[in-house]
């Protein structure tokens, strides 16, 4: 198990050899400019030559729009120690009513870059509106270090945990099909809802909009699909 503020969460390795030291917690004011860095870092990494390196004037619209996010909890990080190696961010229908544009739109529109986007195919990315039942991860980051020891994993719960609090049926999240963090989602039961394929100088690129039940409505939904295609002899 792993404390955190007191509280235990599961331990991901499955037994005390794989505690791990670091906290889960909403962001405050302390974290803007490590999160923006964070952010922006895999923006860039996502979207290449679409997207283009960021300048202290992106970094100050992100860290504004996040500021913005700390009135409702829905930006969480991962600290080890005084460092941020993780975040989710969480969106609802409320909280985009609330909060504003989402962060990665925040940053495309500062650096200019929404054309390209929308030239590669990449728009449902930045444009996605989750319905009054979901909570979207507009963005889920984690340092190039602190892969492959079930952070990430760790980082899904707790938004899972937020979104079932908030009473929400699904958690979507979109997703390239070569990306490693694939794997997470599928083991954790994140099925594809709608695919679509990206153009750019690099060449083309799946995406697939992944979604996952999280409440006993949601899990009742699909058995009656289930059914339905059953008896339909589908």
């Amino acid at each position: 198990m792993t404390k955190n503020n007191g509280l235990l969460y599961p331990d991901p390795f499955g037994d005390n050899e794989g505690l791990l030291d670091i906290q889960c917690r909403p962001a405050t004011k302390d974290d803007l400019s490590q999160i923006a860095i964070l952010a922006l870092g895999l923006l860039n990494k996502i979207f290449a030559d679409s997207f283009g390196l960021a300048d202290q004037a992106a970094l100050d619209e992100v860290q504004s729009a996040l500021r913005q996010r700390l009135r409702l909890d829905s930006t969480w990080v991962m600290r080890e120690g005084e460092t941020v190696i993780g975040m989710i961010d969480l969106l609802t229908s409320e909280t985009l009513r609330l909060n504003g544009l989402p962060i990665p739109r925040v940053a495309a529109a500062k650096m200019g870059v929404m054309e390209k986007i929308r030239d590669a195919n990449l728009l449902p990315l930045m444009l996605h509106e989750p319905g009054q039942d979901e909570v979207h991860q507009s963005l889920v980051a984690l340092l190039p270090g602190s892969r492959g020891e079930g952070r990430g994993t760790l980082l899904l719960m707790h938004g899972a945990f937020w979104a079932m609090a908030q009473g929400k049926n699904w958690m979507t999240a979109w997703l390239p099909s070569d990306d490693p963090g694939l794997a997470i989602y599928e083991r954790r039961g994140y099925e594809i809802s709608q695919e679509l394929i990206s153009e750019t100088e690099q060449g083309s690129r799946k995406w697939f909009l992944l979604r996952h039940p999280i409440s006993a409505q949601a899990h009742k939904i699909l058995r009656m699909k289930s059914k339905e295609k059953k008896s339909s002899g589908e």
